[in-house]
């Protein structure tokens, strides 16, 4: 559609019907007038006329495209208010408008990509997918939608991690009370038992705590990630959690309650360390 800027005394300018102005704006007389589909002498001759209000009509003072095939493309990327009854829109055209919308394409399909994603791969997906968006730029509109996408998917990451932190729990407290059984019927002072909890520190500590209120029997946890190759312990004195991270280079200190966890960025050497810990244990603890 053509452009046309005409300058008009203020008070016809201001007849034409679906004129736009700032309210408030003070404006020179004469003043620019633009409007985009019908010339602005047009406008002036028949003020009244309401077709108008159907046409883009403004007082302007920047330059102008002749056509707004010029613009090839066009697109908003923020609205915000600045002050008092006052939004500012900063909107794009040409070659960086269409870099925007292609950009929101390629976000669009990354988006449906990571949805039929689940458990680390999700995660890993939508983290990047919130860096992208907090660096992106594109269209106003795409960002609003993806923003509510990808929080729908991390609360379903959420959900999901609550869900599997429950079943961590419960297998750990299981699993290390059948070990502690084990170990009291075989007249043991203590008991060591690797647990497959990933790395969890609340189950880790969950389990030795429910040992050692119902069984009262001293007991250190192991958890492994196998894909990251990290390795937890956990028990309730700090001497036999510092023996227990020497061969896997851990660290870790006393918590609550009279017990201390740590951890290890490298789990290969996860059996030596049991191996330590039962050593230590069978010197201490007979």
């Amino acid at each position: 559609m053509d452009v046309y800027a005409t300058e008009a005394t203020l008070a016809d300018a201001k007849r034409i019907d679906g004129l736009q102005s700032v309210f408030g704006e003070e404006y020179p007389d004469p003043v620019r007038v633009v409007a985009i589909g019908r010339k602005v002498e047009d406008l002036l001759a028949d003020p009244d006329n309401k077709e108008w209000s159907t046409i883009s009509t403004e007082f302007c003072g920047g330059t102008h495209i002749s056509n707004t095939r010029d613009a090839k493309a066009f697109a908003i990327l923020s609205e915000e208010g600045v002050a008092r009854g006052i939004r500012r829109i900063t909107a794009v055209t040409t070659g960086c408008a269409v870099e925007a919308i292609n950009l929101a394409k390629d976000i669009d399909l990354q988006i449906s990509e990571a949805s039929k994603s689940e458990g680390n791969t999700l995660e890993k997906k939508v983290a990047g997918l919130r860096n992208l968006l907090n660096a992106a730029t594109i269209p106003a509109p795409k960002r609003a939608e993806f923003e509510d996408r990808v929080s729908k998917l991390e609360d379903q990451i959420r959900k999901a991690q609550k869900k599997i932190g429950k079943e961590n729990m419960h297998k750990a407290v299981k699993v290390a009370t059948e070990m502690a059984e084990t170990a009291i019927s075989d007249g043991k002072a203590f008991c060591t038992s690797l647990i497959d909890v990933v790395i969890d520190p609340a189950a880790s500590r969950e389990a030795v705590l429910k040992v050692m209120e119902k069984k009262g029997l001293p007991i250190m946890v192991f958890s492994k990630d196998a894909v990251t190759n990290k390795a937890l312990a956990g028990l309730d004195v700090t001497q036999w959690l510092t023996t227990a991270l020497g061969p896997i280079k851990g660290k870790g200190g006393k918590g609550k309650g009279g017990l201390a966890q740590g951890q290890c960025t490298d789990g290969t050497n996860i059996k030596v360390a049991m191996d330590m810990a039962t050593e230590f244990a069978s010197m201490k603890l007979k």
